[in-house]
């Protein structure tokens, strides 16, 4: 199986389109700690 995102595949023909695929990411492994560092640093500058 191949998978493209355009819409030809140079010395193959296209038998089957699948649709719309969705994946997701893990943005961060620190992400809530990061966050709340962020919310922090703006709440020191307002003292």
């Amino acid at each position: 199986m191949i998978l493209s995102t355009t819409p030809q595949i140079e010395g193959h023909s296209i038998r089957e389109y699948k649709g719309i695929v969705t994946g997701e990411t893990i943005i961060g492994a620190n992400m809530f700690k990061d966050l709340f560092a962020g919310i922090r640093r703006r709440s020191c500058r307002c003292l």
